[in-house]
């Protein structure tokens, strides 16, 4: 029991920047960290529900509102993914050979192609954001939790099941560890989330589910042809990819499939 606490503490710290810590890191507890992994994107949906909550209260209008949601998961996760995101991008759209690529994902100073890269991202979330706070009811926010869950569950499945590539450090070090049966943990969480989006949200989620799906197998693709195998920073690229796709989609279908 002992270490199953410890896996979560260390899901936490090391996934959001909620005030947790856990110093005994070892194989045992590293062995089921990344079972809790989609836990954040609960957290993460808590914090989205809090600023729908109280902007409804106090008539926020949706520009503010976009703002607030975009900074909340900001500031739940602390920003870890959207690094990850910046540094693949930078590395990526250099067009270099693999092993270059490698060294900028490695760099940790930020190169034009990430700057622009997550301008881009943050404004069609605040896009997004803005237009389900004007269009929808809280209703939708049960759908975006199960982007934010469902995302988690691909990543983590990438880090249990891809190849690591020569460079990777802690998604090596997570993948490694973990345990044969973390991999069919998450793909159960996944399937269970998938199955209650789809009987609360019907067609809307079928299309997300699938959407998520052509996702993880272009990021498959990506990883092996690009850098040779997965490294934490492509693992976060994907999620803020695949979450910003999520969530684009439920803006753009939710007021014709809701």
């Amino acid at each position: 029991m002992k270490s199953w606490l410890e896996s979560i503490l260390i899901s936490i710290s090391m996934y959001s920047a909620l005030p947790v810590k856990c110093l005994n890191w070892t194989e045992k507890n590293l062995r089921h960290a990344m079972v809790f992994f989609p836990l954040i994107g609960l957290f993460c949906a808590g914090g989205l529900w809090v600023v729908w909550t109280v902007c409804g209260l106090l008539n926020v209008g949706f520009v503010l509102f976009g703002v607030l949601a975009v900074l909340s998961i900001v500031v739940i996760t602390g920003g870890i993914h959207l690094d990850g995101f910046c540094d693949t991008a930078d590395a990526l759209y250099s067009r270099r050979p693999q092993e270059e690529k490698l060294r900028i994902l490695k760099d940790p100073n930020c190169g034009p192609f990430a700057v622009f890269s997550v301008v881009l991202v943050l404004l069609v979330e605040f896009g997004a954001y803005a237009q389900l706070y004007q269009s929808q009811s809280r209703y939708i926010l049960g759908l975006l939790a199960g982007g934010f869950v469902i995302s988690r569950c691909f990543s983590g499945i990438s880090i249990t099941r891809f190849p690591c590539a020569p460079t990777s450090s802690l998604a090596k070090t997570f993948g490694e560890n973990a345990g044969k049966h973390v991999s069919v943990i998450l793909i159960v969480q996944l399937a269970i989330t998938a199955i209650l989006m789809i009987l609360w949200y019907r067609w809307l989620a079928l299309i997300l589910i699938v959407l998520s799906l052509l996702v993880f197998g272009g990021y498959y693709h990506m990883q092996k042809k690009q850098f040779g195998g997965l490294t934490g920073d492509l693992a976060g690229f994907f999620l803020v990819i695949n979450e910003t796709a999520w969530l684009l989609t439920t803006a753009l279908l939710g007021g014709v499939l809701l």
